[in-house]
């Protein structure tokens, strides 16, 4: 359980968030709205420690955070990739050869997201969409326990989100727990609101 108490995050000597007491549980996946500027993807590095400028507490399995960040993966808008290597090869860059147990969870997850015929293309002909497939496939494989999703929204259509959705839902059988933000609301699905400055459970 990811537990987040008496959290308020600054850009400079500013308050931009506020989270009083707020719990993810681990295997779940939960969406975060916001507008931009809200402090959504600075909430996600402060759980990674990439963002210092917070006061409150957060804690992972009764612990603080920060010894569990290794074990932690933010996807962002960034998705840099080498090029002149294919989908496949992009994923080996941080897991290695991969095992045959990998391989075949990695083409059941091509299969669900619809990107087969892509698996053998070189990056450097792969949309936007099909780079963030790449990741979440390699991130599912490396199964961290907590995996941050910054702007969701950016990369997929409703119908590439519900593909997605099915991907996510073997990374939470295994216990990951998976938050994810974005600009523009998710139908039936468990998600916070960010308004004024404060994060809330959304009322659905």
């Amino acid at each position: 359980m990811l537990k987040i108490e008496k959290y308020r995050l600054y850009t400079s000597n500013k308050i931009v968030l506020a989270i009083d007491d707020l719990t993810f549980e681990q295997g779940t996946f939960s969406y975060i709205q916001g507008h931009n500027s809200s402090g959504k993807s600075l909430f996600l590095k402060s759980l990674t420690g990439q963002y210092k400028n917070f006061k409150g507490e957060i804690s992972f399995r009764n612990q603080r955070i920060s010894n569990h960040q290794n074990h932690i993966l933010l996807i962002n808008n960034e998705l840099p990739v080498i090029k002149n290597l294919d989908f496949v090869e992009n994923i080996q860059l941080s897991i290695g050869k991969l095992g045959s147990t990998q391989k075949n969870r990695l083409i059941d997850m091509a299969t669900t997201l619809g990107i087969m015929d892509s698996l053998t293309n070189k990056m450097e002909f792969s949309s936007r969409s099909e780079k963030m497939f790449m990741y979440l496939i390699r991130a599912a494989l490396l199964s961290p326990s907590i995996l941050l999703i910054d702007d969701i929204d950016d990369f997929f259509d409703f119908d590439n989100f519900v593909k997605v959705y099915n991907v996510f839902s073997s990374c939470m059988k295994s216990g990951i727990l998976i938050i994810s933000t974005g600009k523009s609301q998710v139908e039936n699905t468990p998600s916070y609101v960010i308004k004024t400055g404060n994060m809330t459970k959304n009322v659905v």
